[in-house]
């Protein structure tokens, strides 16, 4: 029987590898794993410059870089899984954390080769995925093709990956991501090209900057850092939103939404922060795991804050632009309400004015010669001149008055609604007119001067309302119906203008229905209600061509 202090933890080395394999899905997560050492590892003084090279009916990957190379030291390190990364024991941040890069390959392909040449002597090393799965748990040991041979060369690396199990390699995205990731290192220019394309970080059309500092309570944990969060003009795709966060210079380990993506101007947004303090090594959990995910840990607590600080303030900028963008639309809404308000109107007034002069055509035949009229503001158009008057809210005046009584019976006999009743100017008047018509070429106020306008009445208001002395159907713009619609749509959008229509309709309908039982308050209800029916169905039917 063992004794405790004689077991210990072991690996499965080739288990190890094939399963930190597993995290590289696609070509571009494999050819950005090389392209990056390439860009990271190179000497002072030079400008970083890898070409990858996709060979389709090779199935295979080639990546080249001019970085410093490595020497049969160097290979046995980075062949080391999970080996500490020796830049980041000197102190100098980068990628190479979890020392898993050399299994990248296996994600996607059964064959790995490194060509490499530093200072004068060139090493190349294959791997294969049969030598992992032969492998007894212990070790791996690799092919060497060529061991420190002396070659007049400058320093670099050859990254080829052979025999890809892809139905077919993409170089599309393997473009697309490096272009997105080249970002973190636009410090160096570097120089990455993709067969023919030369891939270029292009940062969008930028319509404005946001400089953010953290609080007091967050510069403790994650240290003097600054957000810039840019804006961009039109809409960004999704490989090109976010936040990007890197631990130092060309050391790229999240891109943070923070759910925005989601929201109205969330995918306008993009930005970035240098944020060495995820990298501080007092602390035990992990800020982010090796999956490369782009995506922090948020039981990290530096990772914690700096995503709650990174939300707040790309939704602080989101929110900004939302509400210049509803206070714009206000504007333009206005304008479009009003035209929308001045169609009803014409439309309720026709109706009305149709309604009055048959009553009246009728009262001419039937009654005393101008008693219709009189009563009724008869005769005359939109255009009379201001020497016609009605009742209205503008000057003071009289009213023209009736003591005809209604006769009995189902509306018939029925005297016309006292909307459109005539009027004179009078100063010592104790009821409000207003001219018919304007008589000066401007536009004309609709003879009998109903009004439709759009108001903000609030949530618990009714979603429509008549005033009586200016003549006004008022059409709630807060009621809940109203102000989901418009959320959703314009003016124009034919939901929202039939519901327009019928909310007027339907107050129109009711405000002749007041008139009338103002004119006779012994109306009996079914007449009242009759009347109100008739009106609403009436104006509706007339209507019927809008709706379309």
């Amino acid at each position: 029987m063992a004794r405790i202090n004689d077991m210990k933890v072991t690996s499965h080395v080739g288990r190890d590898l094939l399963a930190s394999a597993a995290a590289f899905k696609t070509e571009a997560a494999v050819v950005w794993e090389y392209v990056v050492n390439g860009l990271q590892y190179v000497d002072r003084g030079t400008t970083p410059r890898v070409s990858v090279q996709v060979d389709q009916s090779d199935r295979s990957i080639a990546i080249s870089d001019n970085g410093r190379g490595m020497t049969d030291k160097d290979l046995q390190h980075y062949f080391t899984m999970h080996g500490e990364n020796v830049d980041r024991l000197t102190g100098r941040a980068g990628r190479g954390k979890f020392g898993t890069g050399k299994s990248a390959a296996f994600g996607i392909a059964k064959s790995l080769r490194v060509e490499t040449v530093r200072d004068g002597l060139r090493n190349v090393v294959a791997l294969t995925r049969d030598m992992i799965e032969r492998s007894d748990g212990k070790d791996i040991p690799l092919e060497w093709r060529v061991r420190n041979e002396r070659f007049d060369s400058p320093n670099g690396t050859t990254i080829l990956i052979e025999d890809v199990v892809l139905r077919q390699i993409r170089t599309a995205p393997v473009i697309e991501y490096i272009e997105r990731h080249l970002q973190a290192f636009r410090a160096v220019a570097p120089e990455v090209a993709v067969n023919d394309h030369v891939c270029v970080y292009r940062e969008p059309e930028i319509e404005s900057e946001h400089r953010f500092e953290p609080s007091p309570e967050q510069l403790e944990v994650i240290g003097p850092v600054q957000l810039l969060i840019k804006v961009a003009r039109a809409p960004l795709p999704d490989a090109e939103q976010g936040v990007v966060i890197t631990a130092g210079l060309g050391n790229l380990v999240a891109v943070e939404r923070a759910g925005t993506e989601n929201k109205e101007f969330g995918p306008y947004l993009l930005g970035e922060v240098d944020v060495p303090a995820l990298e501080n090594p007092a602390i035990p959990i992990a800020p982010y795991d090796s999956s490369r995910s782009l995506q922090l840990n948020l039981e990290h607590p530096v990772a914690s804050v700096l995503v709650g600080f990174i939300g707040a303030r790309l939704e602080q900028v989101r929110a900004e632009l939302v509400r210049r963008a509803k206070d714009s639309r206000k504007s333009e809404q206005a304008r479009r309400l009003e035209m929308q308000a001045q169609r009803i109107a014409e439309l309720l007034n026709t109706d009305f004015n149709t309604v009055r002069d048959r009553l009246t055509s009728i009262k001419t035949v039937t009654a005393k010669p101008g008693s219709a009229g009189a009563r009724f503001g008869s005769g005359g158009s939109g255009d009379e001149g201001p020497d016609s008057w009605v009742k209205g809210t503008l000057e003071r005046g009289t009213l023209e008055r009736t003591d005809k009584e209604r006769k009995p019976g189902n509306g018939r006999g029925r005297t016309a609604p006292t909307v459109a009743v005539s009027g004179v100017p009078d100063p010592e008047g104790k009821e409000p007119i207003d001219p018919a018509g304007t008589g000066d070429g401007t536009r004309r106020r609709p003879r009998g001067g109903f009004q439709v306008v759009y108001r903000n009445l609030g949530r618990t208001e009714h979603r429509s309302r008549y005033e009586e002395r200016s003549l006004s159907i008022l059409i709630n713009l807060d009621h809940p119906v109203l102000s989901a619609a418009l959320s959703d749509g314009s003016v124009e959008e034919p939901g929202v203008r039939r519901l327009s229509y019928e909310i007027a309709f339907s107050e129109y309908a009711m405000a002749l229905g007041y008139e009338l039982l103002k004119h006779d308050p012994n109306m009996p209800a079914d007449d009242l209600l009759y009347e109100v029916r008739s009106s609403l169905n009436r104006v509706a039917l007339s209507a019927a061509p809008l709706y379309r």
